[in-house]
């Protein structure tokens, strides 16, 4: 019985060793965390971002549109599609492409322009493609960045009927 009671005092020792090991590498674990979490990323000034990170700012993942470089479809549809302001989201309106064609698909070339102080970039030119009565997001108004508000203005710079290719 002797042998046994030494022995259990034994176990009780060495898990109550282990616990403390365990418990101990957790809480340095938590410290680590909290380390890294009181790290703070201050925001480039609006002067030092790039073109792509304008872009990204200008736009949500539904208004990206496709990469326009000058390429121009008339003005035939220019009166079938006009810009349009959206409700407030918390800085400026929505800004949305509305199609009052019936039929057609229009394709619509759309300059985004803006003035940030200090940065070289000024516009941004976006393809567009909007079906029959249809109405999308282009995005916004104004550009909240940083504690400031900057005004972002947008005109179709061109319209044109989208030829349909059938299969």
């Amino acid at each position: 019985m002797f042998l046994f009671s030494k022995m259990m005092r034994y176990v009780y020792t060495f898990g109550l060793l282990v616990f403390l090991l365990f418990l101990s590498c957790k809480n340095g674990k938590r410290e680590t965390i909290n380390d890294d979490a009181k790290t703070e990323i201050k925001p480039k000034d609006i002067s030092e971002l790039s073109y792509q990170e304008i872009f990204y700012l200008l736009h949500e993942e539904n208004e990206y549109g496709i990469d326009y470089h000058g390429e121009v479809f008339g003005q035939d549809a220019s009166k079938k599609v006009s810009l349009i302001n959206l409700d407030p989201n918390g800085c400026g309106n929505g800004v949305a492409l509305q199609s009052t064609e019936g039929d057609m698909t229009i394709k619509t070339a759309v300059k985004v322009t803006f003035n940030f102080p200090g940065n070289p970039a000024k516009e941004i030119h976006r393809l567009y493609t909007v079906k029959p009565k249809e109405t999308i997001p282009v995005g916004n108004s104004k550009l909240c960045y940083n504690g400031s508000e900057y005004i972002i203005q947008r005109e179709v710079v061109s319209a044109g009927y989208k030829e349909e290719t059938q299969n």
